[in-house]
C-alpha cells in the first residue's frame, strides 16, 4: 500500500511537471520546456521502477537478512583475525567466576528461566557458577552454561577482553551455520553517551554505518537493522563499558537493561574496578546488569608467556630471555614479571625484543633490560616503556616492507591522532570523516562562504546575489559535520516529498524575487524558475538517496570502502545536480536578471552553475571535507597528504586495528600514552 501510494504522488508530480512545460509552451514560447516535460515522464518512470525495488527490499525476510549479514560478518572478522593474530598460537587467555557481588545470585538466573515471563530453559546451563571456568577459545561454552545466556567480562588494562570476544564472535558465527539463530555482533561502546542517546537508536545508527543495506525499509516502514534487534536475531557484544565517562556508567548499565528485552542474550565487558564502582555509583545505591553474572580474566601463567616470548626469538632466543624468564617465577614478582603478565604487554614485548620473519636479532635491544628494577622500579614504568618502544619497532625497516614512513616521521603523525580523539573528540574510534574536526570552523566559512556566492552570483549577476549567496553558504558552512553517504533509487516518502516540493517553491520565488529586486523593467517570467527549480528540487532530494547496499554484498566493510562509497555519491549526486540545472533552467526558460546574463540557453550560465553546484556538493561532503582536511592538516604537519595510505599502512603494522567503519588503536592505554606524550 505505501509503495503504491508513493507510485501515484510521483506520477502526479509528472503530469504537473509536463502540464506546466505545456503551458509555459503556449505562453512564453520556451523552446526547450517540452523537454522539460519529456524528462519529467521518464524521471517518474524512473520512481515508478524505484519503489517496486524498495518495496521487495523492504518485504525481504528477517531471517534472510540475518544470514546475509552472518555471512558480512564472518568475513569482516576472519580478515580482522588474522591481522591482530588470533590464527597464530595464541597466548591462552583463563577464567574463573568473578565475585558473587558484582552480579545477581545464580539461583535468581534459573529461577528466571523456570518461572519468568519471556526466559527460557537451555540444556547446557550449569548448575553452579563454579562450571563457568575456563580457558581459550571455551568463552562460546562458558556462555551457552549461564542460564540466562547474559554474561559480563571482566579484565585487567590488556588482559585480552577484545581479543576473546573477536574469537567468540568467530565462534558463534560457526555454530550457527548449522544451527541458525542470531547473528552477534561486536559494538566498542566508546562513543555512546547516555545522556545523549537512547541505546537502541545508537546501536541502529552503528549497524547501519558499517552495513549500509541495513537502512532499507521494510513494509512496516522501520529500517531492517532495526527489525533484526527487534526480532532477537543479533546478540550485542558490548566491548568496553570502562570507556564510557565515568558519571555516564551506570546510566548506561540501565540503558542497557532496559533495551535488551527479556530472554535475549547479551555479553558485555569492562575493566573489573571500574565495573565495581559503575554498579554501586553511590552508597547503598545497586545497577546490577539484569539477569548476568560475571567471569573475570586470570593473569597469564608464566610458563605461557615464556613459550610465547621465545617462540619467534630466533637462534639467540633462549639466551636473550633468560633473565626475563627467570624473573617471572620469582617471589615476590618484580616488576617486570608484573606487567608481561598481560597478552597486551607479552604481545608489546615480543614485537619489540624479537626479529621479524627475515630480519637479524643483530641490534635489536635486549629484553634482560627490563629486569632492571632501578630504571623500572614499578610495573607502570615498565609498561611505558613498552609503549614508548612499540611504534619504533613496529616502523623498523625490513626489506619485505615498503618503508614509506619511518618511525620518526610515524611518531608526531600518530601522536596528533590519539591526541586528537583523546581531547578533542572523547573517543578511541577512529573514523576518517571525523578528521574534519581538527581543522579549524573558521576554515570551512572562509571556503564555503565565497564557493556558494559565487555560485549565487552567477545566477543573479548583481552584488545582492554574491551577498545573498556568501551568507548561505557561510550559514551552511557551520552546518554540523557530514557523515559518508551512498547514492541510491529510492522508494519516495511522502513527508519528504512534501517538504522538498515546499522548498522548491520558496527557492523558486526566492530566485524571482532576487531578480524583480535588481531588475527595474520587471521581465521576470514566474513559472519558469519556480517550476523547473522546483521539478530540480524534488528529483534530486526524494528520487535520489543517501545510502544503500554496498555492490558486493561479501566485501569486508573497512573504512577505505566507506570512503570510495562516499566519493562515489557526490560524483552521482552532482552529475544528477548538473543535468536537473540544465533542464530546469537552461532549457525551458528566458529571465532576464539584472543586466540580462541570463537567458534562454545561455552556456556560460549553466556552466557556471553546474561547476558551482559540484564545487558546493563536494564542500559539503565528508569525502569534500576531508580533502580540505588533509591539505590542511598536511599543511601543518600534522599529518601526511596520504593519508588514507598512511592509516592504512598503520593498520598493516599492528598500531592500529579495524572495527566496521572505523580505526582504533591498538589499545586505548597506548591512544592515552601517546596522547599524552610531553
Amino acid at each position: 500500500m505505501r509503495g503504491r501510494r508513493g507510485t501515484a504522488l510521483w506520477l502526479t508530480v509528472a503530469v504537473v511537471a509536463v502540464v506546466a512545460a505545456v503551458v509555459a509552451v503556449q505562453k512564453h514560447e520556451a523552446p526547450g520546456a517540452t523537454l522539460l516535460g519529456i524528462a519529467a515522464l521518464v524521471l517518474a518512470a524512473a520512481a515508478f521502477i524505484a519503489d517496486r525495488r524498495g518495496e521487495r527490499a523492504g518485504n525481504t525476510a528477517v531471517v534472510d537478512s540475518a544470514d546475509r549479514l552472518a555471512d558480512q560478518v564472518g568475513r569482516s572478522w576472519s580478515v580482522e583475525a588474522s591481522k591482530r593474530g588470533l590464527n597464530q598460537p595464541p597466548l591462552e587467555v583463563s577464567w574463573i567466576p568473578a565475585d558473587g557481588a558484582l552480579s545477581q545470585s545464580w539461583s535468581y538466573l534459573q529461577t528466571l528461566t523456570r518461572a519468568g515471563c519471556g526466559w527460557q530453559s537451555f540444556p547446557q546451563a550449569a548448575a553452579s557458577p563454579q562450571a563457568l571456568t575456563g580457558a581459550g577459545g571455551q568463552l562460546r561454552q562458558t556462555w551457552e552454561q549461564v542460564p540466562t545466556r547474559r554474561l559480563v567480562v571482566l579484565g585487567e588494562p590488556g588482559s585480552g577482553k577484545t581479543i576473546l570476544l573477536v574469537g567468540l564472535v568467530l565462534d558463534l558465527l560457526k555454530r550457527r551455520k548449522t544451527e541458525g539463530g542470531p547473528v552477534p555482533l561486536l559494538i566498542p561502546l566508546t562513543s555512546f553517551d547516555p545522556g545523549k542517546h537512547s541505546l537502541d537508536g545508537w546501536l541502529e545508527k552503528g549497524i547501519i554505518r558499517d552495513y549500509p543495506w541495513l537502512k532499507s525499509r521494510m513494509a512496516s516502514g522501520v529500517s531492517l537493522a532495526r527489525a533484526l534487534l527487534d526480532a532477537g536475531m543479533i546478540i550485542p557484544i558490548l566491548d568496553g563499558l570502562d570507556e564510557i565517562h565515568v558519571g555516564r556508567r551506570a546510566e548506561a548499565i540501565r540503558a542497557i537493561n532496559m533495551m535488551v528485552p527479556a530472554g535475549r542474550g547479551l555479553i558485555l565487558s569492562c575493566r573489573k574496578t571500574e565495573f565495581r564502582h559503575a554498579i554501586r555509583p553511590t552508597p547503598g545505591q545497586l545497577a546490577y546488569v539484569e539477569a548476568a553474572t560475571a567471569i573475570e580474566l586470570r593473569p597469564l601463567q608464566p610458563d605461557t608467556v615464556a613459550g610465547y616470548l621465545t617462540a619467534t626469538a630466533g637462534s639467540l632466543g633462549d639466551a636473550r630471555w633468560t633473565p626475563v624468564i627467570a624473573a617471572l617465577t620469582a617471589v615476590p614478582a618484580p616488576p617486570a614479571a608484573q606487567a608481561l603478565s598481560t597478552p597486551l604487554m607479552a604481545s608489546l614485548a615480543r614485537t619489540i625484543y624479537n626479529p621479524r620473519s627475515g630480519e637479524s636479532a643483530v641490534g635489536l635491544p635486549n629484553p634482560a633490560d627490563l629486569c632492571d628494577t632501578t630504571v623500572f622500579p614499578t610495573r607502570t614504568a615498565v609498561e611505558e616503556y613498552l609503549f614508548d618502544g612499540f611504534i619504533p619497532a613496529a616502523y623498523r625497516p625490513h626489506p619485505d616492507d615498503r618503508n614509506r614512513w619511518t618511525a620518526d616521521q610515524a611518531t608526531p603523525y600518530l601522536v596528533f591522532l590519539a591526541r586528537h580523539l583523546e581531547h578533542r573528540l572523547h573517543t578511541t574510534s577512529l573514523a576518517w570523516w571525523g578528521l574534519q574536526r581538527a581543522v579549524p570552523r573558521a576554515l570551512w566559512a572562509l571556503v564555503g562562504g565565497p564557493a556558494f556566492g559565487l555560485m549565487a552570483g552567477l545566477t543573479s549577476s548583481s552584488p545582492f546575489g554574491l551577498v545573498f549567496g556568501a551568507l548561505i553558504g557561510l550559514g551552511a558552512s557551520g552546518s554540523d559535520n557530514p557523515s559518508p553517504r551512498r547514492i541510491f533509487l529510492r522508494r519516495p516518502r511522502f513527508f519528504g516529498l512534501m517538504i522538498n516540493l515546499a522548498g522548491g517553491f520558496v527557492f523558486g520565488f526566492v530566485i524571482v524575487f532576487v531578480g524583480r529586486f535588481t531588475d527595474s523593467s520587471k521581465e521576470i517570467l514566474i513559472s519558469g524558475p519556480a517550476c523547473g527549480v522546483l521539478v530540480a528540487l524534488v528529483v534530486m532530494f526524494e528520487l535520489v538517496g543517501e545510502i544503500n547496499e554496498t555492490a558486493d554484498t561479501g566485501q569486508a566493510v573497512d573504512p577505505r570502502a566507506v570512503l570510495v562509497r562516499d566519493r562515489v555519491s557526490v560524483l552521482v549526486l552532482s552529475l544528477v545536480g548538473i543535468f536537473m540545472i540544465g533542464v530546469a533552467l537552461g532549457l525551458g526558460v528566458r529571465v532576464k536578471f539584472g543586466s540580462g546574463l541570463v537567458k534562454s540557453g545561455s552556456v556560460e550560465y549553466i556552466y557556471g552553475l553546474a561547476f558551482g553546484f559540484v564545487g558546493m556538493v563536494g564542500l559539503f561532503s565528508a569525502w569534500g571535507r576531508l580533502g580540505l582536511a588533509r591539505i590542511w592538516l598536511a599543511f601543518r604537519g600534522h599529518q601526511p597528504l596520504h593519508l588514507m595510505a598512511f592509516l592504512a599502512d598503520a593498520h598493516e603494522r599492528g598500531v592500529l586495528r579495524r572495527a566496521g567503519a572505523v580505526w582504533e588503536f591498538r589499545h586505548a592505554n597506548l591512544q592515552r600514552r601517546l596522547a599524552n606524550l610531553p
